[in-house]
């Protein structure tokens, strides 16, 4: 319990209001909602600054505090382009309303006189879908990399498996570590943009999270061999410092904490570690899989959905069995999302009905 409270009452309840705030007019992916951030923008103005403070300077100082935090927050996250096409929208809001003068720091300041950065819109573009001949490389690879391990493939195997000369396979990858990289970060990127998706519905976030969990443990048994090797990686990996799969996952959903943050509007998911329940669910459903090719594969994993349900969102026993909670929290933050010790978060574990 220590590390993660005191984790939890470092981050503050303005921390998680900013969390909450962002993910209203930022995707899950990271594409910003200018019209979304227009609208909350101006509603928070109103809400902001009492009506006999108007003309005292108040919405000056609110929103240049607010912006600050903002782009502050951005920048840590790597989100340079979103920060000023944000401070751009923030900018015509204010003249809009009349106010006229809004700080910005040197720091900021200095970044955009360095240079307009490019309109961003925060999405990850894919690259083009692969002609025939190299989804035949990649099928051949998939089953080589999976039956055989990284390095005992050979380029011969596979060129010999895809039915293509040895002299082609280099001319669209240069070593078989290119060759993994690309076909990892091929269906790494739809694995993203399923999740993203989700994310952008108007649902209830406890339907989401079960529709995460349903789309995970459908891919997974969709794509045993591509799944097996995602597992090698992550086990055994690689040198060359390259990103393993739950880590490209975070980085290309750079505000999907937040995004969870905003949609848990009524406290419905427990206040815990997003990180470590992040990577808790993902590896209960592992061990669900590991037991599925321990049977050979000889019933649908998707009938392991409800077990999966069951003890994720209602646990083994609950709290009226156990008498005791195991993470105490302080009362007046309960129902907000807490921290892990980097301060990112995957979606939590949702209360017992």
């Amino acid at each position: 319990m220590g590390k993660d409270r005191i984790m939890y009452e470092k981050s503050g309840g303005r921390r998680m209001s900013l969390y909450a705030d962002l993910g209203r007019y930022f995707t899950a992916d990271g594409s910003f909602d200018e019209t979304a951030f227009r609208t909350i923008l101006k509603a928070s103005l109103a809400g902001a600054v009492p009506p006999d403070s108007i003309g005292s300077g108040e919405r000056e100082k609110w929103l240049s505090s607010y912006l600050s935090e903002v782009m502050d927050y951005l920048a840590e996250k790597g989100m340079s382009d979103a920060a000023f096409g944000l401070f751009k929208a923030a900018i015509d809001v204010a003249a809009d309303l009349g106010i006229h003068d809004v700080a910005i720091s040197a720091l900021h300041l200095k970044g955009f006189f360095q240079g307009e950065p490019r309109q961003a819109s925060g999405k990850h573009e894919r690259r083009h879908s692969p002609d025939e001949k190299k989804k035949k490389i990649y099928q051949a690879a998939l089953k080589v990399f999976s039956e055989e391990g990284y390095h005992q493939a050979t380029m011969e195997k596979i060129a010999s498996f895809s039915g293509v000369a040895k002299g082609t396979l280099y001319t669209y990858f240069k070593s078989k570590e290119e060759l993994l990289d690309q076909l990892l970060e091929e269906h790494y990127q739809i694995i993203v943009e399923g999740i993203s998706a989700i994310c952008s519905q108007q649902t209830d976030i406890l339907q989401q999270t079960r529709d995460m969990i349903e789309f995970w443990v459908g891919f997974i048994e969709q794509n045993p061999l591509l799944y097996r090797l995602i597992q090698s990686e992550a086990i055994f990996g690689r040198t060359g410092g390259k990103v393993m799969f739950y880590d490209y996952i975070v980085s290309h959903l750079p505000m999907f904490k937040e995004r969870v943050v905003s949609l848990n509007r009524e406290s419905r998911l427990k206040t815990t570690s997003f990180y470590t329940t992040f990577y808790g669910i993902l590896g209960f459903i592992d061990g669900v899989a590991q037991k599925w090719f321990r049977c050979q594969m000889d019933y649908p994993l998707r009938d392991e959905i409800p077990v999966i349900l069951e003890v994720l969102f209602n646990g083994f026993v609950g709290e009226q069995e156990t008498r005791r909670p195991f993470i105490a929290l302080p009362e007046e933050n309960q129902g907000t999302m807490g921290e892990g010790g980097n301060g990112e978060i995957p979606p939590s574990t949702p209360r017992r009905a």
